[in-house]
């Protein structure tokens, strides 16, 4: 109790604000309350959270799955972006038809691969790196022809390897279903965001509200047309011309009111003899 108390005074709290009322939360919750007071949606996965997001991309409603984990990759996630809260990092971009038509081969060789070189359900196999392995499958086509034209005593097998069922893991996963899933984003709740991160998780006030001013003006700033050049330094900004500004459309006179003269043939004109020599 002591160290939490002196954890709120530094973190600017102030005495008797947090609210006695209020229900013990699942931690588990903290982020999809945090999620709804942002006004961003959020989508309760059943299983792997990445499967999910692989599915909602599949299906059109995401455009990425964001994350560090690759797992994204086998579980059909046809884009993924990397370092996205990384500060003074670049993004990566990971497109799977791209590395599967780099790699030449399926989906589902492709996630033998992974299989092959150790994930989050099974160990790999020893011996096997990621050239070794690449290589068996392009000559063989699956794990199970892998392991019947390797050695065993070179690469040995764990014993507790669920071959099977990581493989349906990763291409029949448990996923929420997207025609279920409505994304529809929302304005912040900025009392909301004070009641549960300043009352609730002892946060400084100050901290939000300015965090939320930020946000504001950042809206605002993206709402307004960029001026041009001549407008910053103070002279009025000119009209966009058009296309016949620049090549102007002149009327062609009627031939049947603006009579035409008459050309008259030119006659040919003699010209003096030339001197000899020249």
């Amino acid at each position: 109790p002591l160290q939490l108390a002196k954890r709120a005074a530094v973190s600017g709290a102030r005495r008797g604000t947090a609210e006695p009322d209020v229900p013990a939360r699942p931690p588990g919750r903290d982020s999809e309350t945090l999620l709804s007071y942002l006004g961003v949606p959020c989508v309760q996965a059943p299983a792997e959270a990445e499967a999910t997001c692989a599915a909602l991309v599949k299906s059109g409603h995401a455009w990425c799955a964001a994350t560090e984990d690759m797992d994204a990759l086998p579980f059909g996630a046809g884009r993924l972006l990397r370092h996205l809260a990384v500060k003074n990092s670049h993004l990566e971009e990971i497109s799977l038809p791209v590395v599967l038509q780099k790699l030449g081969m399926t989906q589902e060789q492709f996630v033998d691969l992974c299989i092959l070189l150790g994930c989050d359900y099974c160990d790999k196999i020893r011996g096997l790196g990621p050239k070794k392995a690449l290589k068996l499958l392009r000559r063989h086509g699956s794990i199970e022809q892998v392991l019947r034209n390797t050695s065993r005593e070179k690469h040995p097998v764990p014993g507790s390897w669920c071959l099977e069922e990581t493989r349906r893991l990763f291409l029949q996963p448990e996923v929420t279903d997207p025609g279920r899933v409505v994304l529809e984003w929302k304005e912040p709740d900025e009392e909301g965001l004070v009641r549960f991160l300043a009352h609730e998780k002892c946060m400084k006030e100050s901290r939000i509200r300015g965090r939320m001013k930020k946000w504001r003006d950042t809206c605002l700033k993206l709402s307004e047309p960029q001026c041009s050049a001549s407008r910053k330094k103070g002279r009025p900004r000119k009209a966009q011309q058009t296309v016949t500004g620049f090549f102007p459309v002149q009327k062609r006179p009627n031939k049947a009111s603006t009579p035409q003269p008459a050309r008259k043939k030119q006659k040919c004109q003699e010209l003096p003899e030339m001197a000899p020599g020249i």
